[in-house]
């Protein structure tokens, strides 16, 4: 046994270094394998954080963009009716339609037998038809009775009817295209506001979240203190009180003196084309978009918020009633971020895309006015940005570099512009009262607005630390 024994150790003793080695490399590959299921551990676990976080930074803002729809929503018919109310169009009908009655009842009592007789045979020649029939609820008379004693036999209205369809002209243009500005900028401003609020939001629910692991621990800040309080919210957010009441009617002011420079002095009894509409829309925008030696116009934000100092009257005005509901510096800096969204270029291109959007929806709205084919490509309207490519070129009948003569796209329908206000008047309601809103689900899913919350929603790393 101890020869055994001597034979073993002498073996050990002759090939220790073999037996070292050994063991180091075993152990080094032992230590080698658990480093690196350590490490494809970590790797996973980081993984499945990140796409976590992604996931739930993903279905927070998709959820936000529902919430910034849903709130528009909410607000269109308070707009709806402020507009309806400043500018009553079926007032101005109802007394058209008044004073025609009145003049016809007139003629039927003052008339002989033998002109009430041909008047009941020949319809055709009463002054409701000496113009192209109107599209309901209103037809434009051609002339005005000017018996002195006539008029004081029927009821005598407030205004010419001359005088009452220039009105009705000029309403019914400035209140669809102010309804268009207006229902975008809501929806811009809308997203602004829940977008910088969600993304405060976002980082309380990564503070609550992370605080089980104190060595991922971060601080949500805002002006010292973490989050967005409630109060401070419902101050932020009654807000939107200005554009409801104040910002919709400085926006009304400047659209109708555009009108009254582009419309006003045409004729009711001119013929318009689709391609005449498009250019009023067109000339329209840029008088309110931009100043007269084509600069750009008053900003979009004197709509939105009021000026710095009178924020404590929107908030009284607005309802806050509460001694506690007073400008803060939580309040203050939140809205100072705001402004400086609203003053960016950035937000200056949103805003365009989104007009450009609006009113190339409107046009289509309008087309069927003129064209009754449904099939019929009509031609890119103006309003939105001109694109490169001789298919565009060419389907708007503009000249290109590469082509001689375009054929010159159909003009549809050539109506008088009495006969078209009824129809631009009626798109009002698919603009404020449309269910489903078409112009709120395109303009919601506009993809520089998109790109433009995304840009909001995420400017979060000099919060957090």
């Amino acid at each position: 046994m101890s020869a055994i024994v001597s034979s073993i150790q002498g073996f050990l003793a002759r090939n220790r270094r073999k037996f070292y080695w050994l063991g180091g490399t075993a152990g080094s590959g032992y230590v080698l394998l658990k480093y690196a299921q350590w490490k494809w551990t970590e790797y996973n676990t980081k993984r499945d954080l990140e796409q976590t976080a992604k996931s739930n930074v993903k279905r927070r803002f998709e959820q936000n963009l529902q919430d910034c729809t849903f709130a528009v929503g909410s607000l269109l018919p308070t707009l709806g009716e402020n507009l309806f109310e400043e500018l009553n169009v079926e007032l101005v009908t109802a007394q058209l339609q008044q004073t025609r009655q009145a003049v016809a009842a007139a003629k039927g009592e003052g008339g002989s037998e033998d002109q009430a007789a041909a008047s009941a045979t020949t319809p055709t020649t009463t002054p409701a038809a000496a113009q192209p029939p109107p599209a309901p609820p209103a037809s434009p008379p051609t002339s005005v009775d000017k018996d002195p004693a006539t008029k004081a036999d029927a009821p005598k209205p407030k205004k010419g009817k001359i005088e009452l369809w220039q009105e009705l002209k000029i309403l019914s243009f400035t209140r669809t295209i102010s309804s268009v500005y207006l229902v975008t900028l809501l929806i811009v401003f809308t997203h602004l506001q829940l977008n910088l609020l969600g993304r405060f939001f976002y980082l309380d629910s990564v503070v609550a979240f992370s605080q089980v692991d104190h060595e991922q621990e971060i601080k949500g800040t805002v002006g010292g203190a973490k989050g967005v309080s409630d109060e401070t919210e419902r101050k932020y957010l009654t807000f939107s009180w200005y554009v409801l009441n104040v910002g919709w009617r400085q926006c009304v002011k400047k659209v109708q003196t555009a009108v009254e420079d582009v419309v006003g002095s045409m004729s009711l009894k001119e013929l318009i084309t689709y391609n005449t509409v498009i250019d009023i829309i067109t000339r329209v925008r840029e008088k309110v978009e931009n100043n007269p030696d084509g600069s750009a116009g008053v900003s979009p934000s004197t709509y939105l918020l009021p000026e710095e100092g009178h924020e404590d009257e929107v908030l009284r005005a607005g309802g806050c009633s509460n001694d506690a509901f007073v400008m803060d510096a939580s309040l203050k800096e939140l809205l100072n971020e705001t402004r400086d969204f609203l003053e960016s270029a950035d937000f200056h291109k949103v805003v365009t895309s989104c007009f450009d959007e609006a009113f190339d929806l409107l046009l289509k709205q309008i087309r069927p006015t003129f064209f009754t084919d449904p099939d019929y490509k009509l031609p890119r309207s103006a309003v939105t940005e001109v694109r490169d490519g001789a298919d565009d070129a060419a389907a708007a009948g503009v000249m290109t570099s590469g082509s001689s003569s375009p054929e010159p796209a159909p003009q549809g329908k050539s109506l008088p512009l009495a006969g078209v206000i009824p129809a631009v008047s009626r798109l009002v309601h698919n603009v404020v009262n449309g269910v489903p809103n078409i112009f709120l689900e395109v303009l919601s899913a506009q993809p520089d607005l998109k790109a433009f919350s995304v840009v909001m929603y995420t400017g979060w790393e000099d919060r957090a630390i």
